[in-house]
């Protein structure tokens, strides 16, 4: 059973997931109708998942200081996003 840190950890996961991957999706539709042969578009849409990318690992990291979860949590959450310890947490 889930205290009550716990369970605001995972539904502050879930709502920066979900607006990662709204962003996600903003910049592709952005991306995909001016052309996906255009370099400069491919950057711009690169530079859009990673700023989404950066928000996740801050609103997790955020959320997770604020409810005193561990760094091993943490890290699992999105294996290989690199979080505050500075080692890659990945799942092979």
């Amino acid at each position: 059973m889930a205290t009550l840190k716990e369970f605001t950890f995972t539904a502050a996961v879930a709502v920066a997931a979900s607006a990662r991957q709204v962003a996600y999706a903003a910049a592709f539709a952005t991306y995909a109708p001016n052309g996906f042969g255009v370099f400069a578009n491919l950057a711009a849409y690169q530079a859009a998942l990673v700023a989404a990318d950066n928000a996740f690992r801050d609103a997790v990291q955020t959320a997770a200081t604020a409810n005193v979860i561990s760094d091993a949590v943490v890290g699992g959450v999105n294996p290989g996003i690199m979080y505050g310890n500075g080692t890659a947490s990945i799942l092979t």
